[in-house]
């Protein structure tokens, strides 16, 4: 059985081919993927072709379908492949570390995921990217990871055929690939690695803006149902204000998140993600449960202090105060967790 190292690359310079170099005197097998980088960089590659299995787009295709190319390439000749990294080619991610990743998959992990430890001067933008990341995927999912955009990662082999068929196909998949496995309750180990910024990550083809907006695009499009689920209590919650008023609080916003929480898991469980496993029933309903019963305690001692709100812009006051308390309580339960074992926190 042989562990395989997937990098793409565009217009690359020789960090990757130190990378390739010391990635050869590990063992490790490695297919690269030229993602339309054009002639100026064939040298590049025509040394890096020596070193490892290289795959040409034509044409720039984005870092997702470069992954997914690779992924497809594995699955159809190499039998023998038990476990898959991920590595990006412009020196943030060291041999050691792919290394590190290598051995927790051999103890029997699922998926790994790297964690960049913050230290020193952080690009500014980087700093922010990470930040607004954290934040968005962590209200949307109620998963909390404190680095959801390292490309160090590794899988068993047993996830290709899934990871084959998530949605993206730039910097917008590994956004998705994590979300995807948390969807199916996928055990993810976090390692911590040192964070490497090479000439102020001037290096990184990663814009700012547009690639974070296509992030969150694809995001919101795998996420939807929760968005979808969250209109409805709205609406629900706006037809109680207008038939009931304040009446019966304790128990007509329990109904409306119930109908909220079933909407979601059937329309996740077999309209969403029909072709794949969708393990998070029992989370959700825990979480929702939790949830429910703090906008109903909230709205009742509103209701208290202000009785000429409705119960409509009740909800939408606990719920704006409700949203970042949950951000700060599942980053406190993460650094509290078994996590901490692996990522080494001080």
């Amino acid at each position: 059985m042989e562990d395989i190292v997937v990098v793409p690359a565009y217009q690359p310079n020789d960090a990757l081919i130190r990378l390739l170099e010391e990635l050869r005197s590990k063992d490790f097998k490695v297919i690269v993927v030229d993602d339309g980088s054009g002639e100026n960089y064939k040298s590049i590659f025509d040394k890096a072709r020596e070193l490892s299995h290289i795959i040409t787009f034509e044409k720039n295709r984005g870092k997702g379908a470069a992954l997914k190319a690779a992924f497809s390439l594995i699955k159809e000749n190499y039998p023998d492949c038990e476990y898959v990294i991920t590595a990006d080619a412009d020196g943030q991610h060291r041999a050691e570390d792919i290394v590190r990743v290598k051995n927790e998959l051999h103890q029997q992990a699922s998926f790994v995921l790297t964690v960049r430890k913050r230290a020193g001067k952080i690009p500014f933008r980087s700093k922010i990217g990470n930040n607004l990341s954290k934040f968005v995927y962590t209200t949307l999912t109620g998963h909390y990871f404190s680095d959801n955009q390292s490309g160090l990662r590794g899988f068993g082999r047993i996830h290709l055929d899934w990871l084959t068929q998530v949605g993206g196909d730039r910097y917008d998949y590994e956004m998705n690939m994590l979300y995807y496995a948390d969807i199916q309750d996928i055990p993810i180990t976090t390692i911590q690695i040192d964070a490497i910024y090479i000439d102020n990550n001037n290096a990184s083809h990663f814009n700012p803006l547009t690639d974070t907006l296509k992030i969150y695009k694809q995001l919101f499009i795998s996420a939807r149902i929760t968005l979808f689920s969250f209109l409805l209590f709205e609406s629900l919650m706006l037809a109680v204000a207008l038939i009931f008023q304040n009446n019966h609080i304790h128990y007509t916003l329990s109904l409306a998140g119930a109908a909220a929480t079933i909407f979601h898991i059937v329309m996740n469980k077999f309209v969403v993600f029909r072709r794949f496993h969708y393990g998070e029933m029992i989370r959700v309903i825990v979480f929702s449960i939790v949830k429910y019963s703090i906008y109903t305690l909230g709205c009742i001692l509103l209701h208290f202090l202000l009785p000429y709100n409705s119960i409509f812009l009740n909800f939408n006051l606990v719920f704006l105060v409700f949203v970042p308390v949950n951000y700060y309580v599942q980053k406190g339960f993460h650094l509290i967790s078994k996590d901490i074992n692996k990522e080494n926190f001080k």
